[in-house]
């Protein structure tokens, strides 16, 4: 008995169609065999629509196409007639001309699913014509007998007459090497033919929608700009996702527009890379503090000197580096400073709390301002509780460390809507990173949930990876809007030695050397990866945190709660087994906690 596909045929279907249906359906001979009834064709050769009655595909054998003619059957002067049960009289085009034509169009479909050259491609494919209430009509060079299946075939099983043709049309007309199609690839070609799906809506709608809203400013960030433009000094305070860095560039180009000479500054290369971006074209220096200090440092009498000590430190690499950047870099700026005088009117600050913690870095940005951090004009924002990755102490005080400049004459303003993540990224993270409540007013968009896949050696974290790119590319997720962050950097992480993701070659942003463009992103699809620490203050919108293996210190959560708030619409956790139970409970214990 075959597979019908549907399982029970249409009760509007033609009587004739019934009958063949049925027939194919119980005939014992037809067992394996996938059995298609009333097959939509977009185009065929003659027309722009078709359909095929029956498309029977046989493992081992091919696939041959029923064309069904019910009724009294005549031809007048080659004109083809049918006639039904209540005597009407319609004209057709030749039933064998019709059933070749599908064929045809049958078999460019698949030859373009699969390739010209495929095994499915390459399945030897026929026509038949079923006359089910009449004899075979008279031969003609149109077509052999072999091609006809007449009410007295149907006397017997309809799997002889079919396997009859295959044996004589199928099988004479190809060479003896032929490809026989498997049982696998039947299924393939069914499976392209009459597909079972549930379509949901899709992961990329979602991320569509999501940006469309995340590209309006919202009535709170563009009260806070006022606030701005009524105090010459402000230290912005406020959780990830609150709109920080956009403020911040927007903050920077009214000033640029005003003719201020402004200087925008972040710590992290990547999020520097951004801010140029954005603020191409004005009158704005916009990159990371290191990056600033090192090109004022090159315009003075000690560029010689500072440079001398750069690459010693650099040839000597490991603590040398560091002191590098700790020491030698605000020496330098600063005795720079001193001989060249202050140069900006406008200072702003992202991502602050890296850079306040270090009293180097501001006594440089105090001297670099017109005014001074006392009397100059400058924004500041930050989030100063949680993201402070790059300072090991306790969290500081920020409003405490610019009164040391300023005597506080400043205004403190805080950010608390969160705008980036959906609610089930913000409640989720809430949750995992160990907040007895979110730490910000949630967007009303829930988007999709945060999907959390636990592994247990690496090789199974790396299928599961895998598996979850390749769902997120056939869900229409494009590669760009993919990226993966990791608490390691990629030579201690899982992905170490790894070069592609499901074909597509990975890309380390951090890395120097390997810079995505202009745009941010690549000419040609590839799935980028960044520490966490790296890609703070940017945004994706879709993010994936592998190697995490500690929820339970602040560290890991600060950690977490980084990398879990660059995501704008997906996120997905690879979580190590041994840390379940706790990332479950926490879940449960704040879903208990924020819904009441």
């Amino acid at each position: 008995m075959a597979n019908m596909i549907p399982a029970r045929i249409d009760g509007g279907a033609p009587s004739s169609e019934k009958r063949v249906f049925d027939l194919l359906e119980r005939d014992p001979g037809t067992e394996n065999w996938t059995v298609l009834h009333s097959l939509g064709l977009a185009q065929r050769p003659s027309g722009p629509f078709g359909e095929i009655d029956f498309v029977a595909l046989i493992p081992g054998r091919g696939i041959v196409c029923l064309e069904v003619k019910g009724g009294r059957v005549s031809s007048s002067n080659g004109e083809w007639l049918t006639m039904n049960r209540s005597g009407q009289t319609n004209s057709l085009k030749s039933p064998f001309m019709q059933a070749r034509d599908s064929m045809f169009a049958l078999k460019g479909f698949i030859s373009d699913e699969f390739g010209g050259g495929s095994p499915e491609a390459e399945s030897p494919i026929g026509y038949m014509v079923v006359f089910p209430d009449v004899a075979c009509p008279p031969m003609t060079p149109e077509f052999k007998r072999h091609e006809v299946i007449d009410h007295h075939d149907l006397q017997g099983p309809i799997s002889i007459s079919i396997m009859s043709f295959v044996r004589q049309r199928l099988d004479g007309f190809q060479p003896r090497n032929a490809h026989l199609p498997t049982p696998s690839e039947v299924k393939s070609v069914k499976n392209f033919l009459r597909p079972n799906f549930d379509k949901v809506v899709s992961r990329s709608v979602y991320l569509d929608r999501n940006q469309e809203k995340l590209l309006r400013l919202s009535e709170e960030q563009y009260e806070r700009l006022d606030l701005l433009d009524a105090n010459p000094r402000c230290l912005f305070e406020g959780p990830a996702g609150t709109g920080k860095t956009l403020l911040a560039v927007e903050y920077a180009r009214r000033a640029a527009r005003d003719g201020q000479k402004t200087l925008l500054i972040c710590f992290n290369r990547l999020l520097a890379q951004w801010i140029k971006r954005q603020t191409e074209g004005a009158n704005i220096t916009a990159d990371t503090w290191h990056e600033v200090t090192r090109q004022t440092i090159l315009r003075s009498q000690s560029a010689d000197g500072f440079l001398k000590e750069e690459r010693a430190a650099f040839e000597s690499s490991g603590a040398s580096v560091r002191e590098l950047f700790e020491e030698t870099y605000p020496l330098y700026g600063e005795m720079t400073l001193e001989e060249l005088g202050a140069t900006f009117d406008t200072l702003v600050i992202d991502e602050a709390q890296d850079i306040l913690a270090d009293p180097h870095k501001l006594d440089f940005l105090n001297l670099a301002l017109r005014g001074g951090l006392a009397g100059g004009r400058w924004a500041i924002f930050g989030d100063f509780q949680r993201q402070a990755l790059y300072n090991d102490a306790e969290p500081m005080d920020p409003a405490k460390e610019l009164s040391k400049y300023s005597d506080g004459r400043f205004t403190t303003a805080r950010l608390t809507r969160n705008f980036r993540n959906t609610r089930r990224i913000a409640e989720t993270t809430a949750s995992v990173t160990g907040f007895d409540a979110p730490p910000f007013k949630m967007r009303d968009e829930s988007g999709v949930p945060v999907e959390i896949e636990y592994w247990r050696m690496p090789s199974e974290q790396i299928e599961s990876l895998t598996a979850v790119i390749e769902k997120m590319l056939a869900d229409g997720v494009s590669a760009g809007d993919i990226t993966l962050l990791s608490p390691s950097r990629p030579e201690r992480s899982h992905l170490a030695g790894i070069e592609e993701i499901c074909g597509l070659p990975i890309v380390d942003i951090t890395d120097r050397q390997r810079e995505i463009g202009e745009s941010g992103r690549s000419a040609k699809p590839v799935i980028k990866l960044s520490t966490i620490h790296g890609f703070k203050g940017l945004e994706s919108p879709v993010i994936i945190i592998m190697d995490i293996d500690r929820v339970d210190d602040d560290r890991s959560e600060s950690l977490l709660y980084v990398g879990m708030t660059r995501a704008q619409s997906v996120l997905t956790l690879m979580v190590n087994r041994n840390v379940r139970k706790s990332v479950q409970s926490r879940i449960e214990a704040a879903r208990n906690l924020f819904q009441k």
